[in-house]
C-alpha cells in the first residue's frame, strides 16, 4: 500500500493521526487531530510532533497518555490515549484515542466511591453514637430491674418488673442486630481466630438460654462428639453468636420437647483444619417449604402476617448467614412444618489438638440407668453415655421398667428426671447404688426433700458431659455442676476477700447500679464522677480494681488510664477494666491501647461484671493466666 494510499485510510479515522519520519517531523495530520489541536494541517508540517501535555513524564514511547484544553473556552480538559507504530524507513505513526469520557466516568466513580464510604462512615458514626446512648439508659434499666428481681416482691409486682427486664432486653437484642446487620453492610465484619474449647462454648450457649427454656417447660441439651478436638482456632464470639441465636430462636418457637445443640467434626484437604459442624435441632413449629427459600434473606419472617404470633426483626439468620459465609462456610435448614426444624452450619477451623481429650477414655464399668420423659434429654443422656464409654445403659421413659432395671442391677448408678423424682423417688432412688436426681437451676430449693427421699446427689441442667462422667464414677472434682446432698449441712466455702474498688462513673443510675452489685458481693466501693476525680483518688489510696468509663466531663476514661499508667509505682499498676456503652471494636482497641486490662460493655450482667472483679483482684499478673472474659463482650466491627 503507497503512502498515500496510507494517509487517504488515516484521513476519515476518528482517532487522532501524527505520521512523522525517522527524525520526528511530521509528515501528515489527519482532520481529528487538527480538530482537537485547533490548527490546520499546514501548521504541523515539519515541526516536532506535538501531543499536547502529559499528566507524568513519558517513560513509555509506545503508548501514553497527553491532554490538550478543549475549545470551549472553559478548564476542560480532552485526554488521549497514544499507541505509536515504528516504520521501516524508522518513521512513526501515532494514533492518539479520546477517552475524555472514560476518564469523566472514572472521576465520577472515584467521587461516587468517596461519597459512598463517607456516607458509610458517618452512617457507623452515627450507629455507634446512638447504640452508646441507647445502652447507657438500658444498663439502668436492665441493671434495677434486675436488683429489684432480687428483692421481696409480691405476685404482681414481680410479673410488672419482669416484663421490664424483658422489654430491656429484646430492646438490647434489637440494637445488636441493627448494628450488626449496618457493619456487614458496610463491609466492616472483621474475625479473629483465637483459641477456644468448642465443649465449653456450646455449655455456655445452653446454660445462657436455659432459664428462657425453664419458664417453658422445656429441655435444652448439648453435645461434643468425640472427633471434635479440644481446642480449636477461630471466632468464638461470633460463634456463639451464631449458635444463640439460632438455639435461641428454637427455645422461641418450641412450646413442648426441646432443643438440642451438637458439634461434630470432619478432616479436610488441609493438614490441621476441620470441618466443625454445629447442629440445633428443635421440635417446635417447623418452617413451611416455601418459607425456608427466604429464611435467610435480612427481615425475612416465615410469618410474616401482622397477625403473626413471634416478633422479631428478621435479622438473626440473615447475619448468621453472613458470618458463616465470612468463616468460609455454609449454613442451611431442613425442617418440616409441624415437626420441628434442624439449623445446621460447618465451618473449617483450624485445630490446636488431634482429637478431643475425652475422645477414646476407657470403659466405666457400670451399669446406668435413667429415667426421662423428654426425648430430647433421653438422645442427649444416650449421646453422652456413650461417648463416655459406659459398660451399660437403660434408659426409659416409664417408672415400672426403671423399678425392674434397677432390681436386675443392684450396683447401678440412677439417673432421675425432676418430675419423676418428684413422684416415684422415695420408691426408687434406695435400689440404686449411686442415686442422682437431675434438676433445672430453679429447683435447687428442693435438694434436702431428694436428699430425704433418698438420693445421693444431682446434676443440674443443661448437664455437661464433664459433670456426668465425673458423678457416676463418683470423682469429686473442683468448680463442676454437680454436688453431693450429703453435703448440704456443711459450711459454704469462704466467698472471695474483701476488696477496694474505684469506679469511675458519670452517669448517677449505672453508678448506683454499680455500687449496689460490689457492695452486695461484699466489696467496698468509692465512686468518682470524671477521670480526673479517678486520678485524684488512686494518687491518694490503694485500690485493687478500677472500673472506668470511656465518656465523662473534664477528663474522659482514656485520659485517665493514661494518667494513671505514668503516675510510676504501685497505683500505676492496678487493673483497669473499661466500663461503657461503647460496643464497638474500635472501641475495645482504643480502651487496650490507653493501658486498659479488660472490656465489659453495658448492658452487663452483675456476674459477669463480678466475674471480671475477681479475675483481677490479684493485680495483672495474678490475671495473665486467666482467659479474659471481657473481651468478648463487645460488638465486633
Amino acid at each position: 500500500m503507497s503512502r498515500t494510499d496510507n494517509q487517504n485510510l488515516l484521513h476519515v479515522l476518528s482517532e487522532a493521526a501524527i505520521l512523522t519520519d525517522a527524525r520526528g517531523f511530521v509528515r501528515y495530520v489527519n482532520p481529528t487531530y487538527c480538530r482537537i489541536f485547533h490548527a490546520p494541517a499546514e501548521e504541523w508540517q515539519q515541526r516536532h510532533a506535538f501531543f499536547g501535555e502529559f499528566e507524568t513524564e513519558q517513560s513509555d514511547k509506545s503508548h501514553f497518555t497527553s491532554f490538550v484544553k478543549s475549545q470551549r473556552g472553559d478548564d476542560a480538559k480532552v485526554y488521549l490515549d497514544w499507541q505509536a507504530s515504528w516504520m521501516p524507513d524508522g518513521g512513526a505513526l501515532y494514533l492518539g484515542r479520546d477517552v475524555t469520557s472514560n476518564r469523566k466516568q472514572d472521576e465520577a466513580l472515584r467521587e461516587m466511591a468517596a461519597t459512598a464510604e463517607e456516607a458509610s462512615l458517618s452512617k457507623m458514626r452515627f450507629l455507634a453514637t446512638m447504640s452508646h446512648e441507647m445502652r447507657t439508659p438500658l444498663n439502668g434499666i436492665l441493671g434495677m430491674t434486675g436488683l429489684l428481681l432480687d428483692s421481696d416482691l409480691d405476685a404482681s409486682q414481680r410479673t410488672h418488673a419482669e416484663a421490664v427486664h424483658d422489654s430491656g432486653t429484646a430492646l438490647l437484642a434489637l440494637i445488636n442486630d441493627i448494628l450488626d446487620y449496618s457493619k456487614i453492610e458496610a463491609g466492616k465484619l472483621d474475625l479473629e481466630e483465637t483459641a477456644f474449647d468448642p465443649q465449653s462454648l456450646v455449655q455456655s450457649v445452653c446454660e445462657l438460654l436455659s432459664p428462657r427454656a425453664v419458664h417453658k417447660d422445656l429441655e435444652i441439651t448439648s453435645y461434643v462428639d468425640p472427633s471434635v478436638p479440644a481446642r480449636l482456632l477461630g471466632d468464638e464470639a461470633r460463634l456463639r453468636q451464631i449458635l444463640l441465636n439460632l438455639a435461641g430462636n428454637g427455645v422461641k418457637f418450641t412450646e413442648t420437647g426441646g432443643v438440642s445443640v451438637t458439634v461434630s467434626a470432619e478432616p479436610t484437604k488441609v493438614p490441621g483444619q476441620v470441618f466443625a459442624k454445629f447442629e440445633v435441632r428443635d421440635t417446635g413449629i417447623g418452617i413451611p417449604a416455601e418459607a425456608q427459600r427466604q429464611i435467610f434473606e435480612e427481615f425475612a419472617q416465615a410469618d410474616s402476617s401482622h397477625a403473626r404470633k413471634f416478633e422479631g426483626t428478621g435479622l438473626g439468620l440473615s447475619i448468621a448467614q453472613h458470618i458463616v459465609e465470612a468463616m468460609g462456610g455454609e449454613i442451611s435448614v431442613e425442617s418440616v412444618e409441624g415437626e420441628g426444624s434442624c439449623f445446621s452450619f460447618r465451618v473449617p477451623l483450624n485445630t490446636m489438638t488431634s482429637r478431643h481429650e475425652d475422645s477414646t477414655p476407657r470403659e466405666i464399668n457400670q451399669t446406668v440407668i435413667a429415667l426421662v420423659a423428654s426425648s430430647v434429654l433421653h438422645e442427649s443422656l444416650e449421646r453422652q453415655l456413650t461417648a463416655a464409654n459406659v459398660r451399660k445403659v437403660e434408659i426409659t421413659d416409664n417408672a415400672e421398667t426403671a423399678m425392674r432395671f434397677l432390681k436386675r442391677n443392684s450396683g447401678a448408678t440412677f439417673l432421675c428426671d425432676l418430675a419423676f423424682a418428684a413422684q416415684f423417688g422415695t420408691r426408687l432412688a434406695p435400689q440404686a447404688a449411686n442415686a442422682i436426681v437431675l434438676l433445672s437451676p430453679v429447683a435447687r430449693g428442693r435438694l434436702e426433700a431428694f436428699r430425704r427421699a433418698g438420693f445421693h446427689g444431682y446434676l443440674i441442667k443443661p448437664i455437661r458431659q464433664s459433670s456426668l462422667v465425673e458423678r457416676i464414677t463418683n470423682r469429686s472434682m473442683p468448680n463442676r455442676n454437680v454436688q453431693r446432698l450429703d453435703s448440704l449441712t456443711n459450711k459454704p466455702a469462704p466467698g472471695p476477700r474483701k476488696l477496694r474498688i474505684l469506679l469511675a462513673e458519670d452517669n448517677q443510675i449505672n453508678a448506683v447500679l454499680a455500687t449496689a452489685i460490689v457492695k452486695r458481693a461484699g466489696h467496698h466501693i468509692d465512686v468518682a464522677g470524671n477521670g480526673k476525680e479517678a486520678v485524684e483518688n488512686i494518687a491518694n489510696a490503694p485500690y485493687d480494681v478500677i472500673l472506668m468509663d470511656m465518656h465523662m466531663p473534664e477528663m474522659d476514661g482514656l485520659d485517665a488510664t493514661r494518667k494513671i499508667r505514668s503516675m510510676g509505682g504501685a497505683a500505676s499498676e492496678t487493673p483497669i477494666i473499661a466500663l461503657t456503652a461503647n460496643a464497638m471494636r474500635s472501641d475495645r482497641e482504643n480502651c487496650m491501647n490507653a493501658g486498659m486490662d479488660d472490656f465489659i460493655t453495658k448492658p452487663f450482667e452483675p456476674g459477669d461484671l463480678l466475674t471480671l472483679i475477681h479475675r483481677w483482684a490479684d493485680g495483672r499478673e495474678g490475671a495473665e493466666a486467666e482467659p479474659a472474659v471481657g473481651l468478648a463482650q463487645e460488638v465486633s466491627s
